[in-house]
C-alpha cells in the first residue's frame, strides 16, 4: 500500500470517529487529525509525482 493510500485511510478514520464522537471537542479534536492526515496524504503525493522514477 503506498503511503498516501495509508494517510487517507487514517483520515478516513477520524472522519468516522468525529461524526460518532459524543462531545464537541472530541469531535472538533477528530475532524482535525482527519485534516492533518489528508494534507499528509496531498502532500505526500505531490512530492512522489515531483520526483523523477527510480528504476529498480
Amino acid at each position: 500500500m503506498s503511503q498516501a493510500k495509508a494517510l487517507q485511510e487514517k483520515a478516513e478514520m477520524f472522519e468516522r470517529r468525529a461524526e460518532s464522537a459524543a462531545d464537541p471537542i472530541s469531535r472538533q479534536h477528530y475532524k482535525e487529525m482527519a485534516a492533518h492526515y489528508r494534507r499528509l496524504a496531498t502532500e505526500h503525493l505531490e512530492i512522489s509525482r515531483s520526483e523523477p522514477a527510480r528504476q529498480a
